[in-house]
């Protein structure tokens, strides 16, 4: 939440320090209480997973898309060298996340289903989510590296992570509003453990400060990054037209090597792209790069 004084008169004319504060108490009651939630598989997958301590790891909240979570494992196991994936389920429905397991089991890919959080507010369930992987699993596992990846963010080109991160404590895509403050976006952000050990994350929302999902960071992470130093990662939108397609579509490609599906998540409009991702997949899946598609 803003500082007091970065309220306007009109804004507390209509009692809106009031609101945001109380929704913000109200959000860290809830996050307190979802932090102290167990996953039954929680000790074994930390007993299998302990070598990842000073590793790289990449974290997925995977949300009802077995689809495009596996295309993201294919690509990943060809692309993201050097770095673990690991799936975190965060679905709703029973039988997607049953089918999120089989497409891990398949793939390889280490899977723990979440503790369930049931709400329709798309920023709380994922900023739940990535807190409770960060407190309960990252500060366990003590990596060098630790990131988080949204389930359709799919690494169509060679990416180094250690390489992304040189010489920076945190690296990603920008999320910032017009009032000054800024996060990294919470579907691509990498984070070296040893920047983040011992501070109090919490990726929440925070739109008093026009920041999504992570945006509750700015205060532990971002407040003492002059944003002017860091480097983020590039995004464009890109007209592909993969064989097959009549014509081309744009589409977000993310640090030059990843394209996001986009929509495939609460506010699901991805019935009316299948196709075109289809043909996209099997052109990237024969080896073809994204500069090769561009209409």
């Amino acid at each position: 939440m803003r500082e007091i004084h970065q309220f306007g008169a009109a804004e507390w004319l209509r009692l809106v320090p009031v609101a945001q504060a109380l929704r913000q108490v109200r959000n860290d009651m809830l996050l307190a209480r979802y932090l102290r939630a167990r996953a039954p598989e929680l000790p074994a997958f930390l007993q299998e997973h302990r070598h990842l301590r000073g590793q790289r790891i990449a974290i997925v909240i995977a949300f009802e898309q077995p689809w495009a979570l596996d295309w993201q494992l294919r690509m990943a196991a060809r692309n993201l060298t050097g770095t673990q994936l690991l799936v975190f389920d965060n679905s709703r429905d029973e039988e997607k996340r049953r089918q999120i397991r089989q497409v891990c089991d398949h793939r390889g890919a280490p899977y723990l289903a979440l503790p369930r959080y049931l709400t329709r507010h798309v920023n709380r369930s994922h900023g739940m989510a990535m807190s409770w992987v960060y407190h309960n699993v990252v500060a366990a596992l003590e990596p060098e590296i630790f990131g988080y990846l949204d389930h359709d963010l799919i690494p169509v080109a060679s990416v180094d992570v250690e390489a992304r991160l040189a010489g920076q404590p945190v690296y990603g895509l920008l999320n910032a509003g017009n009032l000054g403050h800024w996060s990294l976006w919470a579907g691509y952000c990498f984070y070296r453990y040893a920047f983040t050990r011992g501070k109090p994350l919490n990726f929440l929302y925070d739109f008093s400060r026009e920041l999504d999902t992570g945006g509750r960071n700015w205060n532990v992470l971002y407040r003492g990054l002059p944003r002017g130093q860091v480097r983020f990662a590039p995004q464009e939108f890109v007209p592909l037209q993969p064989a097959g397609q009549p014509e081309p579509r744009k589409v977000e490609i993310v640090d030059r090597a990843w394209v996001h599906v986009g929509g495939v998540s609460y506010n699901d409009n991805f019935e009316k792209k299948v196709a075109f991702f289809e043909s996209l997949k099997q052109e990237f899946t024969a080896g073809k790069r994204w500069e090769e598609l561009r209409a």
